[in-house]
């Protein structure tokens, strides 16, 4: 990913860094960036509340079914650390519900936006920091 610019702050852009070898879920992740692009875009332009909270779902919605898929996937290729990865997914998408749920219809502008920069960056976090895992596998047993 690149870092952020003056001329777009926040701007996430994929690299084949990115790359997990699997081009299907490349073409999720690349999805998950634009997501993210337009999280970021709503915040810096302050377009309301519901715009945040739109983002956000859709945010959550597609890692739902990205997590899925890559847990169908990792039984597949008999990916050893399968379970802990699932654990992991189990984990990012209750973090979203827990910091949401208290403020979920009463929440401040302030506390939305915050939040959407925490789901942003667990998720973000998740890319860079589990998935880039499993990519080593998949490149030792010959699958990119």
């Amino acid at each position: 990913m690149s870092s952020p610019t003056k001329s777009t702050p926040w701007r996430l852009t994929w690299t084949d860094d990115l790359s997990v070898c699997d081009p299907e879920i490349d073409a999720e992740h690349k999805h998950f960036i634009m997501l993210v692009n337009e999280l970021n875009g709503a915040i810096i332009s302050r377009l309301g509340i519901e715009e945040i909270k739109r983002c956000m779902r859709a945010i959550v919605d597609d890692a739902v079914a990205h997590f899925a898929h890559e847990e169908r996937l990792f039984k597949e290729w008999c990916y050893l650390n399968a379970s802990e990865h699932a654990l992991k997914h189990a984990e990012a998408i209750q973090y979203f519900h827990n910091i949401t749920e208290g403020f979920e219809r009463n929440g401040t502008d302030y506390e939305w936006i915050e939040t959407g920069l925490k789901v942003k960056q667990a998720f973000i976090g998740h890319l860079l920091e589990e998935d880039l895992k499993y990519r080593d596998y998949c490149r030792e047993n010959c699958k990119c």
